[in-house]
């Protein structure tokens, strides 16, 4: 292998070694591994990010479900619903037997 020289390089007189036309496949193919090396990691931060969104949106998700599913349970209690048929004017009363199964 010839001396190569900064010079050789910019003006491009590197692509005409014969160091060069040997080697080109192998040059080639480590740029294409670089390419590829770049790549995959933009796509695994690109999917880290998603995951990341996705997680919050679990979480607030899971928020709204305690939520919600604390003030079904307070609006299913009997003394709950009976203040409210009360205060709504409804003539219905509770019941007074224990309710008995039907075979």
């Amino acid at each position: 292998m010839s001396k190569l020289s900064l010079k050789d390089i910019l003006s491009g007189d590197i692509l005409a070694k014969q160091w060069f036309k040997q080697q080109y496949k192998l040059i080639l193919l480590i740029g294409g591994l670089i390419f590829i090396y770049i790549y995959n990691g933009y796509l695994g931060e690109r999917q880290q990010y998603h995951l990341s969104n996705l997680k919050k949106e679990l979480q607030d998700a899971q928020f709204v479900k305690q939520t919600l599913h604390a003030q079904v349970m307070n609006n299913t209690r009997q003394s709950y619903i009976a203040t409210e048929l009360s205060a709504r004017g409804s003539k219905v009363k509770e019941s007074r037997r224990a309710a008995t199964r039907i075979k």
